[in-house]
């Protein structure tokens, strides 16, 4: 089977606080998040299910009272995967989740922070309701 990221580049998302190639950046921070686990692991491929669940937060700009500029962002969006190891093959499904804060780093703001989650087994309506609590849990910190 192949990698498919239909969800995130069949249209603009506006995930641009992601890079140059959010599909990309979503299958490496995945990647990381297994090996993590278990420094043998390999992810085979991965498929990107359903619609995403995205987030945005600004603040207003003084001098252009109808200009925002993102401060935080949130994605929340279904997965299927193979992963392999020296000990196993197996295939897992859930949500990945990715937080940011910090985007006007260089404005005036806090230095960029983010965080990764992989929710096994978990549905989007739930994901992306810690994705609302996620995307502020890096401000107390």
């Amino acid at each position: 089977m192949f990698d498919d990221f239909g969800p995130l580049a069949d249209r603009d998302h506006g995930l641009g606080w992601m890079g140059e190639d959010p599909a990309g950046a979503v299958r490496t921070a995945i990647g990381t998040m297994l090996a993590s686990q278990n420094e043998t692991a390999a992810l085979m491929w991965l498929r990107l299910v359903g619609e995403p669940y995205l987030l945005t937060g600004g603040r207003r700009v003084p001098e252009d009272p109808d200009r925002v500029v993102p401060t935080r962002a949130g994605l929340a969006v279904g997965f299927e995967l193979c992963v392999a190891s020296a000990d196993a093959v197996g295939e897992l499904r859930g949500v990945f989740s990715w937080v940011a804060t910090g985007l006007d780093d260089g404005l005036g703001g806090a230095p960029r922070r983010d965080r990764t989650y992989l929710d096994l087994d978990e549905e989007l309506p739930r994901a992306s309701e810690l994705l609302e609590e996620r995307v502020y849990e890096l401000d107390d910190e």
